[in-house]
């Protein structure tokens, strides 16, 4: 759909460049002035700003009605399209021609692939800025991504799962890709269509299930982490260590 309003807006603008040349060459043939006054006024007219030539010629005054008929809806045409585009937050789309989403890139390499930017994505982005890594995000969800763009995160809104928008993201320039997707059956799959697109990546992932963590290691994470056993067993040894202490400790927060 993004590709398609951009192949209008610059259609529109094809034809409006096309109008005022042809308006321009006609206008000076008629009225016989030079080309330079000629533009000049076809662009006054078009624009409904005025017209400073007096038109005396019949087949002027008919040129005038043609451009201004087509000149006006093509200058409105492209205004609406413009005003659309800003107020609907696609001028990322309109100026970077982008098809997929929002994306604030910048072009890197040796970089980290961060795919879902869920509650783990979030602190695993947070080490990783705290430690002066380069790394990429890559979310599905528009208006996460909006957040992050604001925030000045490299950020590509896109799904993970296919290989154009892991290529986009400069996987095969990248050194690492944590995998922090919803879904284990996502996860596996995107690391093996990460394995493919670059078999030097190292690569990380979480599980949801005790299961997928064999699966994860077999299509090559280097590392699996359950949040879950991971956090369950910091709260307990927390809680064993209570009685050592009156100070309350919170096992995992954002500085």
């Amino acid at each position: 759909m993004a590709d398609t309003n951009i192949r209008n807006f610059i259609f529109g603008i094809f034809l409006l460049a096309i109008l005022i040349l042809l308006g321009t060459y006609a206008f000076s043939l008629i009225e016989g002035v030079d080309l330079f006054n000629s533009l000049y006024n076809v662009i006054l007219i078009i624009t409904t700003v005025g017209l400073e030539h007096n038109v005396a010629t019949f087949y002027g005054k008919i040129l005038v009605i043609v451009l201004l008929a087509f000149g006006i809806g093509l200058v409105l045409y492209i205004a609406i399209f413009l005003g659309s585009a800003v107020f609907e937050g696609q001028a990322r789309l309109l100026f970077g021609g982008i098809k997929g989403g929002l994306v604030r890139m910048r072009k890197e390499k040796n970089h980290t692939i961060v795919c879902g930017y869920g509650k783990l994505g979030k602190y695993v982005c947070s080490v990783l800025k705290e430690k002066k890594q380069k790394y990429l995000i890559i979310e599905k969800e528009a208006e996460k991504c909006t957040g992050l763009i604001s925030t000045g995160e490299s950020i590509l809104q896109g799904n993970a799962l296919e290989p154009n928008v892991l290529k986009k993201a400069g996987i095969e320039k990248a050194k690492g890709l944590i995998a922090t997707l919803g879904e284990d059956s996502d996860n596996i799959y995107l690391l093996m269509t990460a394995a493919e697109l670059n078999p030097k990546l190292y690569l990380a992932a979480k599980a949801e299930d005790e299961h997928a963590v064999d699966r994860l290691h077999k299509v090559g994470a280097k590392i699996v982490v359950l949040p879950q056993v991971v956090g369950g067993r910091q709260l307990a040894n927390a809680f064993l260590e209570i009685e050592k202490t009156e100070e309350l400790e919170t096992v995992s927060k954002k500085k």
